[in-house]
């Protein structure tokens, strides 16, 4: 216990446990709450559970249907209960799948017994938590604790590995399962045969979870073959484990195949031949010639699935490109091996599974991402040559001569460039491009044209009425009204201001309705480089890449902003006056005047920008509190952003043009608007971390630091004005102030990176004995 708790304090010190604790306990919430935590491999899990803890078989799997008929998670089941499915569930096709996997059901047995089938999250969640530990332990010692936090983080994002650690499957299990033999295989340590038996054990114990954990054997022989090839070492540290694990792994495997059916009255089931008969049946075709067309229908569903979640998108992106750069890394080689395997199993299986299969092997991924970035960024910024992995490695103090675009290494400014092309252009087949609000705007357009009220309705009627909001939200034609002036005659039509209308008129009278997609487009890019500049020349190059990743994969933000509405110039109008603002000091009349203009133009384009004056008038009162002087940099700001609000409320009262009038409508709705914005926000695990730690930094640090006051008044004011519209807006309603949010969150980040050390050095596990490998005992020719 001693051994464990120093362990954990070496690679994290407390601070850096409680973000990522935060951050796990935050993910496992949004998964319950978006995710059913049951499917239909459940019931049979949840029945076997309660055969193990001495019920009859027919009891057991009754019990197991009273609870999970009515499930939402095997609602859309049509074969989940057939008629004998008291006596079906543990013979035949069942018993040869779930008989072998006895750990799920025999760990989750005790908790059953004290807490009911709802027992049977608690395994899949301890080793959801258990895969994070392990994670950031890996991590720590191959590259210290900075790169440890990076890793758990990386971890922790993805929803489509998150979602399953709250699932009644193997999949948690099967996370740790995998990471935990990470620890004691030849990553920066010394071996001995401790750690072998250890390592066999595990991979017994994966065995008795899923099949699909001899990926990890496999992968630790690619592992070991790259190092026999690159080294010329055919007895490398990786040999004994490559060698065991295999045994070990295809024995079990094969005494499962044949003790299953003696055991449990299940029966010999042949993949292969199941295989031929699905390929016979969907493709026409069996055997070899039937795994290109397999293959290439369950790329393309999970691409389909996992273009839903913009940070697992970017993880496999990232982790492409470091096995390719690495081709010479023993990570690399269990990231890639794994992968490959996890793809042939699910080749076999036949069936696209949304990723489901690879979700376990998620923290080989994340490593291989995290070295990449300690080649490019960290202390030993070299390529792996000969076991540069396998062995203890002092920190080498290398000067790398990185060829730099401005302030960014190029390898920063390629990254953030990949990214923010790769995003639209997954969203672009998934999201819808034209809202309610793109409605006015587009009229508003032609009226900056010249045409009338009535020519200026009658062409957006036109080109919108057949798109999916239509049809979704507007019944019948509903949001559309008679007349020439229903477009232009009320001041709650969803912002109807000229700032982007006048900026879209010209691509409109170009490209029609899809002109008003250009603005939120460049939009996009301004609102990336920005970001990436202001926060690479406050923090540092890597800050700046890692703010500008974030954005790009928060979900909500991009994806809602990506429409023809005025949210994403908005937020490039918020990112534009981080730079005209008083954070560091006094700024001259300049600043003040660019920062009148951009503030107009930002009221201007959304009523939501209001949140934004908030954001300075609590800046100044925070400041004015801590130097005991109202008159302080803040006041000038305060006064011009005060000014133009007044000012723009005052002319919406008499000109529809300009929407102010947002007050009005105070708790209408309120337990509709929390439902509904609080699932808006669920989706998106990036976006919900990042609003989470804005809130704690700016909570902690507002008297302190102005960014973090500017922060805490945003969010605030930002959901402050959205209950008083009265109208659901999700993200949306933080989009303005979205930038102050941001960089609240990674400002704590980023101190808390730099306060961490940059390199743990390695103290190696001596071996107790001489581990002796399988080549030491055959004998020579």
């Amino acid at each position: 216990m001693k051994t464990m708790a120093r362990s954990l304090r070496n690679a994290l010190p407390p601070r850096g446990w409680l973000v990522l604790g935060a951050l796990c306990v935050l993910a496992v919430v949004l998964a319950l709450v978006t995710n059913a935590q049951y499917g239909p491999d459940s019931r049979i899990y949840l029945a076997w559970t309660y055969w193990y803890l001495g019920h009859p078989q027919a009891e057991a799997a009754q019990l197991s249907y009273d609870y999970l008929r009515d499930d939402p998670g095997l609602a859309t089941c049509l074969t989940c209960w057939p008629a004998d499915f008291q006596e079906s569930f543990f013979t035949g096709p069942y018993a040869a799948v779930v008989g072998p996997r006895v750990l799920l059901p025999v760990l989750s047995a005790p908790f059953v017994a004290l807490f009911g089938p709802a027992g049977m999250l608690v395994v899949p969640i301890v080793g959801y938590a258990v895969t994070i530990l392990a994670t950031v332990l890996l991590a720590s010692r191959l590259w210290g604790p900075r790169w440890a936090l990076v890793a758990g983080a990386m971890l922790l994002l993805p929803v489509y590995v998150s979602r399953w650690s709250v699932v009644a499957h193997t999949e948690g299990p099967a996370f740790a399962l995998l990471a935990l033999p990470l620890l004691v295989l030849p990553l920066a340590r010394k071996v001995g045969r401790k750690q072998l038996i250890v390592y066999a054990v595990l991979v017994f114990l994966g065995m008795l979870n899923r099949q699909f954990a001899i990926a990890l054997p496999v992968a630790v022989a690619a592992a070991w073959l790259l190092v026999a090839v690159r080294d010329r070492a055919f007895r490398n540290p990786w040999l004994p484990f490559a060698v065991w694990g295999n045994v070990v792994a295809f024995v079990v495997l094969a005494a499962q195949m044949v003790i299953t059916p003696m055991i449990f009255g299940g029966e010999d089931l042949s993949l292969l031949q199941r295989l031929d008969e699905l390929t016979l049946t969907y493709f026409g075709s069996a055997g070899i010639a039937a795994i290109p067309e397999v293959t290439w229908n369950i790329i393309r569903s999970d691409l389909l699935a996992v273009r839903y979640d913009l940070a697992l998108v970017a993880l496999l992106a990232a982790s492409t490109v470091a096995v390719v750069r690495r081709l010479r890394s023993e990570i690399s080689a269990l990231a890639a091996g794994a992968f490959f395997v996890v793809s042939a199993f699910n080749v076999i299986e036949f069936w696209p599974a949304a990723f489901r299969y690879h979700a376990p092997i998620v923290p080989l991924l994340v490593l291989a991402v995290v070295a990449l970035m300690v080649d490019l960024w960290g202390p030993i910024r070299r390529h792996p040559s000969r076991s540069t992995e396998a062995g203890p490695r002092e920190p080498i103090a290398l000067e790398q001569r990185a060829r730099r675009i401005g302030r960014m290494p190029a390898h920063a400014v390629a990254t953030v460039v990949s990214l923010a092309v790769l995003v639209p252009a997954v969203l672009s087949y998934r999201i819808w491009h034209f809202y309610s609000a793109s409605m006015y705007h587009l009229a508003w357009s032609y009226r900056v044209l010249g045409f009338s009220p009535g020519d200026a309705a009658e062409r957006t009627y036109a080109e919108l009425h057949d798109k999916p909001f239509a049809a979704t939200f507007c019944g019948r034609d509903s949001c559309f009204g008679t007349g020439s002036d229903w477009l232009f005659g009320h001041a709650t039509s969803a912002d109807p201001n000229l700032v982007y209308p006048v900026l879209s008129a010209p691509f409109v009278a170009l490209f029609g309705d899809r002109g008003l997609i250009v603005v939120p487009v460049v939009s996009f890019f301004v609102a990336v480089g920005l970001l990436t500049f202001f926060t690479a020349k406050r923090w540092g190059a890597l800050a700046g890449t890692v703010t500008a990743v974030v954005f790009l994969v928060c979900d909500q933000i991009v994806a809602t902003s990506l429409t023809g509405t005025a949210d994403m110039l908005a937020l490039a109008l918020g990112c534009a006056l981080l730079f005209t603002l008083p954070l560091d000091g006094r700024r001259g009349r300049r600043a003040l005047v660019v920062f009148a203009v951009l503030t107009a133009l930002l009221l201007a384009s959304r009523a939501p920008a209001m949140a934004f004056v908030a954001a300075v008038g609590t800046v100044w009162v925070l400041t004015a509190v801590r130097e005991r002087s109202v008159r302080n940099v803040w006041l000038p700001y305060l006064a011009v952003a005060s000014g133009l609000a007044v000012g723009l409320v005052a002319l919406g009262q008499v000109a529809t043009i300009a929407d102010a009038r947002y007050l009005g409508s105070l708790g209408k709705g309120l337990g509709v608007l929390v439902r509904i914005d609080g699932t808006y926000l669920a989706e998106d695990a990036v976006l919900c971390s990042v609003l989470v730690l804005a809130v704690v930094a700016s909570s902690l640090g507002a008297l302190r630091d102005p960014m973090a006051a500017l922060a805490l008044g945003g969010i605030v004011a930002a959901v402050v004005l959205e209950v008083a519209s009265g109208t659901p807006s999700g993200a949306r309603a933080f989009g303005p102030v979205f930038p102050l949010i941001l960089l609240s969150a990674m400002g704590m980040l980023a101190r808390l990176f730099d306060g961490l050390s940059p390199w743990n050095l390695p103290v190696p596990d001596e071996p107790d004995e001489q581990l002796v490998t399988v080549s030491d005992q055959v004998p020579a020719a």
